[in-house]
């Protein structure tokens, strides 16, 4: 039995830095449940995107450019980033 708070709502997340390099992509098209966590939202682009789960653990997620914890929620209409520490002189 379907249930229809589940179902999946198109979203945009805009990528910075290494990960915009090594994926090719400055937007990815994912969907959503109608909410979730930031962590499990990182989670399940980690296992689609192999760039994003060989940084995971330094990725910063901004929702609606603010930076999330990990318990904040993501839900359908926010503005989603994928943030890698960047370094220069």
């Amino acid at each position: 039995m379907e249930n229809d708070t589940t179902s999946n709502i198109p979203v945009q997340v805009m990528l910075f830095s290494v990960l915009r390099e090594r994926t090719g992509e400055r937007v990815l098209s994912v969907t959503i449940p109608n909410s979730e966590t930031v962590e499990s939202f990182v989670d399940r682009l980690a296992m689609a995107y192999q760039p994003i789960a060989d940084l995971k653990s330094v990725v910063r997620v901004a929702v609606n450019k603010r930076y999330a914890t990990a318990n904040d929620m993501v839900s359908p209409g926010d503005e989603i980033a994928l943030i890698t520490p960047v370094s220069g002189g």
